[in-house]
């Protein structure tokens, strides 16, 4: 074999091992917190919940101030949210805490994170993701 023939099936191989670890780099860096749902989900499942059935989901957010959490409040009760806790956090800051009764459907749940997580950063805030609660009075 001469040397050119050695370079250029070095240089494929090279081409290949460097495509595999870019794709296997691309797929890593693509989850997101949307993964988290599916995770929590199945982990509920896991431990007996059935997500096909109707459960109490608390819904958290960190903001800015008493403004924001109004804002959001407001808009959130007006989709038929209930409000069950709202207030001031001693670092600053508000935390706003919503729930509904609801499926555990993991694109519903992926699509409800993308949906707050946007809403609370349009508004200077943090969306703090979603667990399952219990019924507490608003």
């Amino acid at each position: 074999m001469d040397n050119r023939l050695i370079f250029i099936l070095l240089s494929a191989v090279a081409a290949v091992l460097l495509l595999r670890v870019i794709s296997q780099w691309r797929r890593y860096s693509r989850r997101t917190s949307s993964d988290w749902d599916e995770q929590f989900i199945l982990q509920l499942r896991k431990a007996g919940v059935n997500p096909f059935e109707d459960h109490l989901v608390d819904f958290f957010f960190t903001l800015p101030d008493a403004s924001a959490s109004s804002s959001l409040r407001q808009l959130l009760v007006a989709e038929g949210f209930d409000c069950v806790g709202e207030h001031a956090n001693p670092d600053g800051g508000y935390s706003l805490d919503v729930q509904r009764r609801m499926r555990l459907i993991v694109p519903d749940m992926q699509a409800l994170t993308a949906r707050f997580t946007a809403l609370a950063e349009e508004r200077g805030g943090k969306y703090d993701n979603w667990a399952v609660g219990k019924r507490r009075e608003p």
